[in-house]
């Protein structure tokens, strides 16, 4: 399963807590970078999730696509 969940305006506590939960369960988290200005660091985001967030800037969003849902089918991640 694939997911597309908003962080928030500004801190890492700003995710919804249905939205918590799905980064929880995931397999991978990636955190758009190409089109977002985060007001947060990303070790933060880690931190507060327990797990590594994968940043997706330009070359993975515009080239990467088929990485991002590899296995999106069988299994759960964040985007």
């Amino acid at each position: 399963m694939f997911f597309v969940v908003g962080l928030g305006l500004c801190d890492e506590k700003d995710i919804t807590v249905r939205g918590l939960e799905a980064v929880k369960s995931a397999s991978r988290v990636y955190l758009e970078a190409y089109t977002s200005i985060l007001m947060v660091q990303k070790d933060r985001l880690e931190s507060f999730y327990g797990k590594e967030v994968i940043v997706a800037d330009r070359d993975l969003v515009e080239c990467g696509s088929d990485e991002i849902l590899k296995d999106a089918d069988k299994e759960d991640s964040d985007s």
